[in-house]
């Protein structure tokens, strides 16, 4: 009916696609257990590189959620070695500022800007609990 176009070939294969939006997948389990107070547990992680980088050109972002009051950190990062500075003199002196509390726990996946030495070495000074998580599991 339409000169001009390609036809189409017929796939008899199934699609990666098709098979992962079959796929079943549960719902992640309420936890019953919560912090009692603000920074007893802080999440922690790092998403990039992002395709469409920021005004200021940055390609990562580092988030911080506080389990506590579900208060939320977002810090433009440009590369994730970055990580670690940032932590150190902004979010940790900015929330002990605000809140009067400190940082207790640091709940992280094992993404290698959280595992090195300087970082695990000021955790430890400073008495901040790095828990480990698996990561690509956000339950």
């Amino acid at each position: 009916m339409v000169s001009g176009l390609p036809s189409i070939q017929n796939q008899t294969g199934i699609c990666e696609g098709c098979v992962y939006e079959k796929m079943h997948h549960f719902s992640f389990t309420k936890t019953t257990w919560r912090t009692n107070t603000p920074l007893e547990l802080i999440h922690a992680d790092i998403c990039g590189p992002i395709r469409t980088p920021s005004i200021s050109n940055n390609r990562y972002f580092l988030l911080f959620i506080d389990d506590y009051s579900r208060m939320i950190w977002i810090y433009l990062l440009d590369k994730k070695s970055e990580a670690f500075s940032i932590f150190f003199f902004q979010l940790k002196t900015f929330v002990k500022k605000q809140s009067g509390c400190q940082m207790k726990t640091l709940r992280i996946d094992r993404g290698k800007e959280f595992i090195y030495k300087l970082f695990l070495d000021y955790c430890k000074k400073n008495g901040i609990q790095r828990q480990l998580i698996i990561r690509h599991t956000p339950q």
